[in-house]
Formats: C-alpha cells, structure tokens, sequence
C-alpha cells in the first residue's frame, strides 16, 4: 500500500453515522489513514484550523474535504467513484 493513497486523517465524532460510514469504508478497503477524536484538543485544533464545518473531519494530504462529498444521501453510503478520486494519489 506504501505510496498508493494521500496522506489520509479522520476526525470522527462519537456516535457520527458519516464518520462511522467513512471509517468502515477506509478500513474494508485497507486504505491507511490517522484517526484523531475530534473530541480531543488536537482534533478540536485541527478542525478550527481547517474550518471545518461537518464530522468527520477530513484532511487528505493537508487539504480538508467535505464529507458530504463522498456521500451519497440520504442513505448516508459511500460513494466508492468519489471516494477513489478523493483518496487515490490520481485524485
């Protein structure tokens, strides 16, 4: 997997269906990422920092992504297409 993917954190918040969605995809497709609580002061800094706005927070190789824009609604699934171009170093 070395080089394959972006440099992937996940700022998931507790009891978040998006962020439990997102981390369910990145683990069944052995995708490597960081996991920081959002809960915690890093996570809280990072998201301020970022400006982020929804859970998860998401930073791909220090750029934050809407969750939303791998999502599919309103059953709340992962658009694997978007999701692809979002984490694959082609994105």
């Amino acid at each position: 997997m070395e080089g394959k993917y972006r440099e992937i954190v996940i700022l998931p918040a507790p009891g978040c269906r998006r962020s439990r969605k997102i981390l369910e995809y990145l683990q069944s497709q052995d995708i490597p990422f960081k996991r920081i609580g959002l809960e915690t002061p890093e996570g809280q800094a990072l998201m301020q920092r970022y400006e982020m706005r929804a859970s998860p927070g998401i930073l791909v190789s220090g750029v934050s992504i809407n969750p939303y824009d791998m999502l599919l609604q309103p059953q709340c699934k992962v658009n694997p297409e978007a999701a692809e171009k979002i984490f694959s170093p082609r994105g």
